[in-house]
C-alpha cells in the first residue's frame, strides 16, 4: 500500500487546521450575534399620543414588539382618561360637575401629587388653569396644527378665566376619596407625559428588567438602561432659536428622565410676539422670563411638572429654583430670555462625558 509522502501530509494538516479555524469562526460570530442581540441592538417604534409623536427604543430579550404595543396602550389609556376637553374622560367629569365627584385611585393619586407640585413652587406649576389653557386656544393645539387663526384674548376674557382658576380653590376628600373643583377645570398636561413615562418604564421593567433603551415623548426622555447596557446616553438640548437639531448643550445621562419646557413647540405669533402655551398663573398671559428650562431627576413625573414651573418662575425667581429644587431631586438649566445659560449646582455634573 502506496504511503502518503511529507508534503501531502502537510497539506493535509493545513487543511485540518484551517477547517477548525474556520469552524471557530463561525461558532464566534454566531456567539456575538447571539450577545449583541441581547445587548446591543435596537428596535424603534413610534406612535402619535399626546398630541405629540411618542418613540421608544428597546433592546430586549423578549420581544421589543411585545413591550412596545404595551407601553403605547397604557399610553393611549392614560390619554383618554386624563383629556379635559374630551367628553367622557374622568377630568371632563370632574370639571363640569358642581359638586363633589367619586374618584378611583389613580385619578386620586395623581390630582394630589398635581396639587402638591403646585403648593412646593408656589404656584408656578399649577393645574388648575384648564380655563385659561382653553380660551388661549392650547387645549387642542398640536405640534401639527398651523397657527393660524389663533387670537390673544381679551383682558377681561383673561380675567375672567384667571378668576375662575387657581390650584387653592380645590377640595379634595381622601376618606371618601372625592374630589371637588369649585369652578377650575383641572389641566394635567404639566406633568402627564412624565407620569406616562414612570408607567412606560414600569411595563418595560416587567417584561425584562434587564432591558435598555429610552422612550421619548414630547420633549422628555425616560431611560430604560445605558447605551449597550454600559456608556452613556448622549442627548443634545435644544436651541431654543435654534433650528431643530441644533442644541445649545450637552448631557450624558445613564439612567432617570431629562424633560425641557419651551416657548419654541406650541405658539403663535402676532406683531413679532411669541404667544406659547406655557402659562403664568398670575398674570394668565405667556410666562416671558424665561425661553426654556431643563429638568434632570430619576423621577419623570417630578422632571416633567417643575420643567414647567421652572420655566414660569424663570430669571427673577432663580434663587428660589436653584436653591428648592434640587431638594426634590431636580437638577436645572435655565435659558434666560437674553439666551443666558443658569444652571443649578450639580446639573453640570450631566456635562461631563467621562464622569
Amino acid at each position: 500500500m502506496q504511503q502518503p509522502d511529507r508534503k501531502e501530509i502537510m497539506i493535509l494538516n493545513r487543511i485540518v487546521i484551517y477547517a477548525v479555524i474556520a469552524f471557530f469562526l463561525v461558532v464566534a460570530a454566531i456567539y456575538l450575534l447571539f450577545i449583541s442581540g441581547k445587548t446591543g441592538q435596537y428596535t424603534d417604534f413610534e406612535d402619535y399620543i399626546f398630541g405629540t409623536y411618542i418613540k421608544l427604543r428597546i433592546s430586549s430579550k423578549v420581544n421589543p414588539s411585545t413591550i412596545a404595543k404595551a407601553i403605547f396602550t397604557e399610553m393611549r389609556r392614560l390619554e383618554k382618561k386624563f383629556d379635559p376637553y374630551s367628553e367622557g374622560s374622568v377630568l371632563y367629569s370632574i370639571n363640569h360637575s358642581q359638586d363633589w365627584v367619586q374618584v378611583d385611585d389613580e385619578t386620586l393619586s395623581v390630582i394630589d401629587l398635581a396639587l402638591r407640585f403646585a403648593r412646593d413652587t408656589e404656584g408656578a406649576f399649577d393645574p388648575t388653569m384648564g380655563r385659561l389653557i382653553d380660551l388661549w386656544g392650547f387645549s387642542k393645539f398640536t405640534q401639527n396644527q398651523s397657527t393660524k387663526g389663533f387670537r390673544i384674548p381679551g383682558v377681561n376674557e383673561i380675567a375672567e378665566a384667571a378668576s375662575q382658576s387657581g390650584y387653592q380653590k380645590m377640595a379634595v376628600d381622601y376618606t371618601n376619596k372625592r374630589v371637588k373643583t369649585n369652578g377650575v377645570w383641572i389641566d394635567l398636561g404639566g406633568m402627564l407625559k412624565g407620569y406616562a413615562l414612570k408607567r412606560a418604564y414600569q411595563i418595560a421593567k416587567e417584561f425584562d428588567k434587564s432591558c435598555h433603551g429610552f422612550i421619548e415623548a414630547g420633549g422628555q426622555i425616560m431611560i430604560l438602561g445605558p447605551k449597550y447596557n454600559k456608556t452613556n446616553w448622549v442627548i443634545g438640548i435644544r436651541d431654543p432659536r435654534g433650528e431643530p437639531g441644533e442644541n445649545i448643550a450637552i448631557v450624558y445621562m445613564s439612567e432617570g428622565s431629562i424633560a425641557t419646557s419651551g416657548d419654541y413647540e406650541r405658539f403663535f405669533i402676532v406683531d413679532n410676539v411669541r404667544y406659547h402655551h406655557i402659562l403664568d398663573p398670575v398674570t394668565g398671559y405667556p410666562a416671558n422670563k424665561a425661553m426654556s428650562a431643563t429638568i434632570i431627576s430619576e423621577d419623570p413625573v417630578v422632571a416633567d411638572a417643575l420643567s414647567t414651573a421652572a420655566f414660569v418662575l424663570g430669571e427673577d425667581r432663580w434663587l428660589f429654583t436653584r436653591t428648592v429644587f434640587p431638594k426634590y431631586g431636580a437638577e436645572v438649566l435655565l435659558i434666560t430670555p437674553q439666551k443666558k445659560l443658569l444652571r443649578s449646582d450639580k446639573f453640570k455634573i450631566y456635562e461631563i462625558a467621562d464622569r
